[in-house]
């Protein structure tokens, strides 16, 4: 399912719980499929963001019809002995400014061990 994530919805290909609704919502911005270690895990990464429901006439607002992104999402999963395991991180946009690349760095970690 993990493959079709963005035909099928991320959120649904993730099974994402209640508390991370937004995610129906966000935009995909960037994904990619790595492997690692010695036995090529394959793990799939997707940045999401969600923009602010309304703009109105905020200082984000730009005049081009949207605001920038207000919520960013770092989501990587995989399967292991066919079960699904989902690492999943989330900043506003002042976080996201301040440590972008530490929290890429971060996701990156990510690992679910084998036997």
């Amino acid at each position: 399912q993990l493959e079709k994530a963005s035909t099928i919805g991320i959120a649904k290909a993730l099974q994402v719980v209640p508390d991370l609704k937004d995610l129906a919502y966000a935009d995909l911005v960037g994904g990619r499929v790595r492997q690692v270690g010695a036995t090529k895990q394959k793990l799939f990464d997707f940045d999401l963001a969600v923009a602010p429901k309304t703009c109105g006439q905020s200082q984000e607002n730009l005049g081009l019809g949207f605001c920038p992104f207000d919520t960013i999402y770092l989501l990587t999963g995989t399967v292991v002995d066919e079960r699904l395991y989902v690492f999943a991180l989330e900043c506003d946009k002042d976080q996201w400014k301040r440590s972008n690349s530490d929290l890429k760095k971060v996701r990156s970690t990510f690992r679910v061990a084998t036997s």
